[in-house]
């Protein structure tokens, strides 16, 4: 839709234009490529709809008000964001997951070119069809066409054209001779009215006694006399009385005053006594129209069809007419007719060689269809394989309905096909385990169509009372006339006694070893191979924690790994999409960046690029989304998740030039919001994966001289690390606690003091070493400090190892009851240091205590 519609209609729902806005959301349109696949029909690697990713998300609302404050209110920016993205999706507000689905793209661009998609399927059909219903197909001799094509192609052309030919003579033809027999009317009614308008003037001589009755009379027929039409001027006017008695006849003068009562003359061929009938049609309705046979002109052997009307002069007692030959009316129905004949066969010639050439095409049409049918079946038979056989439950949801629930959680869940589609799905969890809180208000968003897709653990009580805890994935799909989600349960297994145990292993290693996976990544030479070879890295880092591996180099491991995959990608992608035209680096974040992810970590990372003038501002940040986009979406496929928050390189909202990125980290000190400050505490810490690191050297630079420059900005910033709390034990050690919590007091203990002191390394402990180094920690404190973060950081991750024996399962909650009263008792030692490091902060930056 133009950007002119658009405004039109945000004109017409809120009363403002906003063009700005509509110009803000396209803003990423790549109109020269989109001109250049408009003329050709294809370009390699464009998708006319990828720009729309960016900012025709619900995800994008934000942005919308922070770049339009000030200009709009918030009601005004949201219901012209809104419009303009309900505009272009029928209604629809999709979120940035939505565009990397299939159906999505199949419904809202694929058939953006015309109307309403085509429902295959009822929802009824739709239910059936998941549930396996099959349809029985007759045998056919692929051959010769099937009886049914007759009945729809052949037969129904058939009749087509002998309704047609028939129409021309039983409609056509008779309704063009009544128009032409019309036409004829009027012009003769129309030249008697002129006649008789002659008469009707010496009736009124008469009437005002300027003249006798006889005097204008004889003056009237005189005048009417005289007047002639017609081809050659021969076409006349006569006048009779009502007896009938001839009054006046140009042609026939010793016809006047005769008595024409029995008159009948050789011309009148048709054996009519037209002048009574003439004067019978005036006494009925004072006009008329008679059809008659008369002698053509002066050819006594010749008789032609004839018109007359006749029209009453009731002061006088006359009858006026004429008459015409309408023999060319019969003539020109003739050649129509002629015609006709003519089209009506060549079409049928048509309609037979196009019928001929169809039925010569019906076997291999009839061939492709079985074939297409066959293979319908197969995909239907592979998907029933896969769908069933498979180890997880499934259930497909469509329009807040739940239409299909496979066999698996049939059998998990202890309730039948039918009690399952009859009941919420949320009614199959454990009302009373504390963890299901968010699973049953997710999956009543769920069928609501009101949330994204989504990832957690929940616990099911089954029919029978048993309690199973699960994984629930939760996937978004698009059909043609509702929308609707996959929703799978997997069951957990859970081992902690097995994997705890790597904390106690005396002959643990302490250095990294060889890590052959991150060399194989960097010999891959497509993104397939890289996806395949991280696939190997849950199998080594299991293999690694049995041994009992150090933390550290667990951390590294993980770490490396997903950097190597990101070098890959990278250069990959620049070998498809082309050298960039300015130097750039993609920008691991957060947890990315310090090397401390585990397993589970979804991705952080942006993107900048050298300064380049306005005018070419967004033309390079197009393309370097366009990488970033290739990117994110490879490391989706390794296993890495988008971040929830949306801080990755392909958001336009995190691929930025060195000076918008300066301007963003001003803005965010200056302020020191908590928004800001929570923005601060994921990109402060940043490391070049690939590209010019020279340009995150600098950007890491002037974040040091701003914070030195505002050290307003430390005070705010050391609030806000004091209100990250390490929680406590219960009495009992029952419940659970959240790991990363506990951790993330640690983290911005680390940042704060790198960031007062100008030091460029990301990882917590490569800060804590430096930081004691430089002898702003003391030895005992940097022991403690990285003692408490190694031991958290571990019971992390082997947390998360032991939910999942296939470590596909993100948890941070850790089960206490799991826990023996020496570990319980060591970890409640652990947490209690914690505050002692806060108060340490809280003298350095506040110069007080911590409360």
């Amino acid at each position: 839709m133009k950007l002119s519609t658009h405004a039109d209609r945000t004109e017409e729902r809120v009363g403002i234009r906003a063009e700005d806005i509509h110009r803000w959301i396209d803003g990423f349109f790549d109109s020269e490529s989109f001109g250049h696949f408009l003329r050709t029909g294809s370009r390699a690697g464009f998708d006319p709809y990828n720009h729309r990713k960016y900012r025709h998300c619900a995800e994008a609302l934000e942005d919308a008000y922070r770049e339009f404050e000030g200009l709009y209110s918030r009601e005004q920016i949201k219901a012209v964001f809104e419009g303009h993205i309900r505009d272009d999706y029928d209604g629809f507000v999709p979120l940035q997951e939505d565009f990397e689905s299939g159906t999505f793209s199949e419904k809202y661009h694929e058939n953006e070119e015309g109307g309403e998609p085509d429902k295959i399927l009822t929802e009824t059909e739709l239910s059936e069809y998941f549930k396996g219903k099959a349809y029985p197909v007759a045998a056919a001799d692929p051959r010769k066409p099937s009886a049914g094509f007759y009945w729809r192609i052949v037969w129904p052309t058939v009749i087509a054209a002998v309704l047609f030919a028939s129409s021309a003579f039983t409609i056509i033809i008779p309704l063009f001779r009544s128009n032409m027999m019309e036409q004829k009317r009027e012009m003769i009614k129309e030249l008697t009215s002129t006649a008789a308008s002659a008469i009707e003037f010496y009736i009124h001589q008469e009437q005002r006694g300027t003249m006798s009755r006889e005097e204008a009379q004889r003056q009237a027929a005189a005048e009417v006399a005289e007047l002639r039409y017609g081809i050659g001027r021969k076409d006349y006017f006569w006048i009779t009385d009502m007896h009938p008695r001839m009054v006046m006849h140009p042609y026939r003068p010793e016809l006047v005053g005769r008595d024409l009562t029995d008159y009948s003359d050789r011309a009148d061929l048709s054996g009519k006594k037209l002048f009574v009938e003439f004067v019978e049609l005036v006494k009925a309705d004072n006009e008329g129209y008679l059809e008659y046979l008369w002698q053509w002109m002066d050819d006594a052997s010749r008789a032609e069809p004839k018109l007359s009307y006749v029209r009453g002069v009731p002061e006088w007692g006359w009858v006026i007419g004429t008459g015409i030959y309408i023999h060319d009316v019969e003539e020109e129905i003739s050649r129509l007719s002629r015609n006709l004949l003519l089209a009506d066969g060549i079409i049928a010639a048509v309609l037979l060689g196009l019928l001929a050439n169809i039925v010569f095409q019906s076997r291999r049409i009839e061939i492709d269809r079985k074939r297409a049918e066959a293979g319908l079946r197969e995909a239907k038979d592979r998907y029933r394989a896969l769908v069933e056989d498979s180890n997880e439950g499934y259930v497909l949801e469509v329009g807040g309905e739940t239409v299909y629930s496979n066999r698996t959680l049939q059998s998990m869940s202890g309730y039948g096909e039918a009690e399952l589609a009859s009941m919420k799905i949320w009614e199959l969890l454990d009302p009373d385990c504390e963890i299901n809180t968010f699973a049953v208000a997710h999956l009543k968003q769920v069928y609501a169509q009101s949330t994204a897709s989504a990832e957690f653990e929940a616990r099911i009580r089954t029919k029978h009372g048993d309690l199973l805890d699960v994984l629930v994935s939760t996937s978004r799909i698009f059909f043609s006339e509702k929308n609707g989600h996959v929703i799978s349960f997997g069951e957990i297994s859970r081992g902690s006694q097995h994997t705890l145990k790597a904390f106690y292993r005396a002959d643990a290693p302490h250095k990294l070893p060889d890590l052959e996976i991150q060399q194989q990544i960097a010999d891959c030479n497509t993104a397939g191979q890289v996806i395949l070879t991280l696939k190997k890295l849950p199998e080594l880092v299991r293999s690694m924690a049995d041994q009992g591996v150090r933390p550290g180099i667990l951390r590294e491991t993980v770490g490396l790994a997903y950097a190597a995959a990101i070098e890959r990608f990278v250069i990959q992608a620049l070998e498809e999409l082309g050298a960039p035209s300015v130097p750039f680096a993609f920008l691991s974040l957060g947890s990315n960046a310090r090397h401390e992810m585990t397993m589970f970590s979804d991705q952080d990372n942006a993107l900048v690029f050298a300064d380049v003038p306005e005018d070419r501002l967004t033309d390079v940040r197009r393309r370097f989304l366009a990488l970033a986009d290739d990117v994110c979406g490879k490391l989706k496929q390794a296993g890495y998740p988008y971040c929830p928050g949306g801080i990755m390189a392909a958001n336009p909202k995190w691929c930025l030039s060195l000076a918008e990125w300066k301007r963003k980290f001003e803005q965010w000190i200056a302020e020191a919001t908590p928004q800001a400050i929570l923005e601060v505490n994921v990109f402060f810490d940043l490391r070049c994966a690939q590209g010019d690191g020279s340009l995150a050297d600098e950007l890491r630079e002037h974040v040091h001289a701003l914070t030195q420059q505002t050290p307003g900005f430390f005070l705010h910033y050391a609030k806000n690390c004091l209100g990250y709390k390490a929680p406590r034990l219960r009495r009992h050690g029952t419940g659970t606690i959240n790991v990363k919590e506990c951790i993330k007091p640690l983290e911005t203990f680390a940042r704060i003091y790198a960031l007062k002191h100008a030091l460029p390394m990301p990882g917590t402990l490569e800060r804590l070493e430096q930081l004691h180094k430089i002898e702003v920690l003391p030895e005992e404190a940097f022991r403690e400090i990285a003692y408490v973060f190694d031991y958290l950081w571990q019971l992390r991750f082997f947390n998360q190892i032991a939910a999942s024996v296939e470590l596909s399962t993100n948890t941070d909650e850790l089960d206490l009851t799991t826990l023996t009263d020496i570990e319980r008792e060591n970890l409640q030692i652990v947490l209690s240091r914690i505050p002692a490091f806060q108060t340490r902060l809280s003298y350095d930056f506040l110069g007080v205590a911590a409360p």
